[in-house]
Formats: C-alpha cells, sequence, structure tokens
C-alpha cells in the first residue's frame, strides 16, 4: 500500500485555527488522547507516536473567533455553471421530494460525492473541475440542504439519507429508462431488452457525508460500486466531539449582511481556507428572506439534526472496515484513529492518507491535492476498468520445469563413500 506523501504542517489564515479544528481538539482533550502530530521531517511517523511532553488539555474557543470581519474589496462569485456541466431536478416520489444534483463529465466511472453538514454539492466544486476530463462527478444537495425539496426537510436520520443516497444512484445510473447509466463509458450497452449494465462507481463523503457513504455503501444496493472514500471524520472523535457541537452552532454569526461578508467570516474563520472555494460553496448555504431585501440567514437549521448526530457515526468504524471493496480514509492529520481502524490499518484493510496543512474541509482547503489523492485512489484500484489479464500457455503445451541451480547431490555412491556434489547436469 502507498504511504502518503511528507507534508509540512501549516496553520490557517492569521495563524490561527478553525473552529472546526479547535472542535476537534477538544474532543481528544475529552478522549484523554492527544492528537496526532504532523511530520516534521523525514517520512511520516508511526501512527500514534507522540512526544511525552504533549499537552492533552482540551483547547478553549477564542473569543472573537467568529466575528463578522469587513470585506476588505469586492468579490467575484462564480457561478455553478464555471465548475459543473448540468445542474438536474431529480424527481423522486418514493423519497417525497425533488433532489438538486450538480454532475460534472459526461463519461467514464462515476465519483458520487457526499456534502457534510450544512454544506451542499457546490463544496465539491473545485475538485469536480479537476476530475470530470475521465470521471463523471455526481454531487447532490442532500435533504434539507441547498435547493433539493422534500416533504420532510428535517428528517436527518442516518437512514432516511443513506437511502436519498441509493435512490438518487438508482434513479440516475441504475439502467432504468431516465438513467445516465448509458451516457458514455463504463456502462456498457447491454443486449436488446436487457438494462445495460450500471457504471462503476465510487462514494465520496466529508464528514456527516462519510458516515452516510459508508451506511449506503453498506446496504450494496449500489452495483460496481468499486471504491468508498471518507474525509475527516472518524468515529472515536465525532461522538466525543457531539456535546460541544451546539455551542459551535450557537457561536456561528446568525446572519450576514451581504454575500461578501459571509465569504469573509467562512475564510477568516477557517471554515473554508480557500477563497475562491468559499466563493463558490458559502453562498449556496445562505438563504435571503424578506423578498431579497434582507439579511442572509443559514439554511440549512443544523440545530434540529442534533437528535441523529449519533445515529451518523455509532458503529462507523466496523461498518467501514467491513466493506468489501477498497477504502481509504482522508484525514488532515490531526485525529486520533480508534482502536478498530488502527487495527485495521495496519492490518492493510484500507489506505489512510494525511493531509496536515488542511482544515476540516480538506477539499475545500487543498482541491489539487485533494483531487490528485482521488485520482491516484481511482487509478490505483482500476477503477472501471477491466481486471488484468494473465497470459495462458495454449492447450497441449507441456510445463516447464524449473532447472536446479547450485550443487545436486550425485548418485548411486560407490565403496560407502558419500555422494559427490555435482555443479552442473548430471
Amino acid at each position: 500500500m502507498d504511504k502518503a506523501p511528507h507534508i509540512t504542517a501549516s496553520h490557517g489564515p492569521d495563524g490561527g485555527r478553525s473552529p472546526a479544528d479547535l472542535l476537534r481538539r477538544m474532543a481528544l482533550g475529552a478522549c484523554g488522547a492527544p492528537p496526532l502530530a504532523a511530520p516534521t521531517s523525514g517520512a511520516l511517523t508511526t501512527l500514534g507516536e507522540e512526544d511525552e511532553g504533549t499537552s492533552s488539555a482540551p483547547a478553549q474557543i477564542p473569543a472573537g473567533i467568529f466575528a463578522m470581519p469587513k470585506p476588505r474589496a469586492s468579490m467575484a462569485f462564480a457561478s455553478w455553471q464555471s465548475y459543473w456541466d448540468k445542474k438536474l431536478e431529480v424527481l423522486l416520489p418514493g423519497r417525497g421530494g425533488t433532489f438538486n444534483v450538480y454532475v460534472a463529465g459526461d463519461s467514464g466511472p462515476v465519483v458520487m460525492c457526499v456534502h457534510g453538514g450544512g454544506y451542499t454539492g457546490l463544496t465539491w466544486s473545485l475538485v469536480a473541475r479537476r476530475l470530470k476530463d475521465k470521471y463523471r462527478v455526481v454531487a447532490p444537495d442532500m435533504r434539507g440542504h441547498g435547493l433539493t425539496t422534500t416533504d420532510n426537510d428535517t428528517d436527518f436520520s442516518k437512514q432516511t439519507m443513506s437511502e436519498d443516497i441509493v435512490a438518487i444512484w438508482e434513479h440516475m445510473f441504475g439502467g432504468g429508462s431516465s438513467s445516465e447509466a448509458n451516457s458514455g463509458g463504463g456502462g456498457g450497452g447491454g443486449e436488446a431488452g436487457k438494462a445495460p449494465e450500471p457504471p462503476a462507481s465510487i462514494l465520496v463523503g466529508h464528514s456527516m457525508g462519510g458516515g452516510l457513504a459508508v451506511w449506503a455503501a453498506a446496504s450494496k444496493r449500489i452495483r460496481r460500486l468499486e471504491g468508498v472514500v471518507v474525509i475527516d471524520v472518524v468515529e472515536g472523535t465525532a461522538l466525543a466531539a457531539l456535546p460541544h457541537m451546539m455551542n459551535v452552532l450557537s457561536g456561528r454569526p446568525a446572519s450576514f449582511t451581504s454575500l461578501e461578508e459571509a465569504v469573509a467570516w467562512a475564510v477568516r474563520s477557517g471554515m473554508s481556507r480557500n477563497k475562491e472555494a468559499a466563493a463558490v460553496s458559502m453562498p449556496s448555504q445562505l438563504l435571503q428572506r424578506q423578498g431579497g431585501g434582507g439579511p442572509w440567514t443559514w439554511r440549512t437549521p443544523l440545530e434540529l439534526s442534533r437528535p441523529h448526530w449519533e445515529g451518523w457515526y455509532m458503529g462507523l468504524s466496523e461498518a467501514f472496515l467491513q466493506l468489501s471493496c477498497p477504502k481509504a480514509l482522508v484525514l488532515a492529520g490531526t485525529d486520533r484513529l480508534d482502536r478498530a481502524l488502527t487495527i485495521g490499518q495496519m492490518q492493510g484493510k484500507f489506505q489512510l492518507i494525511l493531509m496536515p496543512t488542511a482544515g476540516h474541509a480538506i477539499h475545500e482547503d487543498e482541491p489539487e491535492r485533494a483531487a490528485e489523492h482521488l485520482l491516484g485512489f481511482l487509478r490505483r484500484f482500476r477503477v472501471g476498468e477491466p481486471p488484468l489479464q494473465f497470459p495462458r500457455a495454449p492447450t497441449g503445451t507441456r510445463p516447464s520445469l524449473p532447472v536446479v541451480a547450485g550443487p545436486v547431490l550425485g548418485s548411486g555412491a560407490a565403496g560407502g563413500q558419500p555422494p559427490a556434489a555435482s555443479y552442473g547436469q548430471r
């Protein structure tokens, strides 16, 4: 298994830590475990080895980290069309609504990306731009997020949302009359009267979306699922962080006077360390009420998802390890693997990728490097490619016996003498 490359650690904007990073440190402190230290020289250090002097005290959120800065200059907002080829309204009566889905690329294996809580499909925009030449990137807005509308937008349960993922995939690629399975490479034409074979697919999920991707994969309803990539979520750390989540949510600004102010806050707070990513992702997370002249407020009421937080992550590590397809776990380098994941990583059950210079939203903070890791995963495990064929000898060919190299004991020793050693053919 390939090892992750060495990356020098760095801090976020203004040398501070994002709320998500501080939340992780607080969770690690609650667990009584220090975070993994970023590598400083040579290769990555052995997982779990820290200096004896490392402090495990939980960090406190500094006052003013959530304060709204004044934008310094005008900001350009790129449309979704700059990154995606089309935006679909996927009507799923069985799921009680219409799901907004962004699609980039028209051929090749499917890379279905599931966003984290509060984000939308546009969080994957910069990654999609990098992948769409060879792959079909599909990023839905989950229920209660973005432009998706359902008859129950506050049902954030693990079962409901993971089934939404499966239903979207089945509608688009399951081989039905309304699916896009034939829209190029990887789908196969199929025989007359038969539904075409669906394209090879992988699931990629960030934070909440990482847990949902695992549960969707565990249902075994996504045919030709050839990989799962989970970004910056570990069961133990996530569960330990839950008691602090309401404080983090209540510490966010309730509203913004402009989109420029919202993007400036996202970059300053570390929610997204990449200004371009924040400019395309942050507006989709907000909603302007009062006829278009009022403040911008959060579109998703994340506080209403609180009853479901534990369900997203409880048992996640074992479910992840039990998936039969190739797997990768991408971390910002500050999480502590729990016991199950530590053992699984030592046994080579999944690929561990550390990106210690990124924050929680790895794919927004460092989209180029994140895309390179995804491309490496797709190539390494030959997603969508036929299995390697090894040549076979023609029928009737006699097997070739190996030639003995080295001393060979002679036969027929006489006179009680031991057999002589021969270096060559007898």
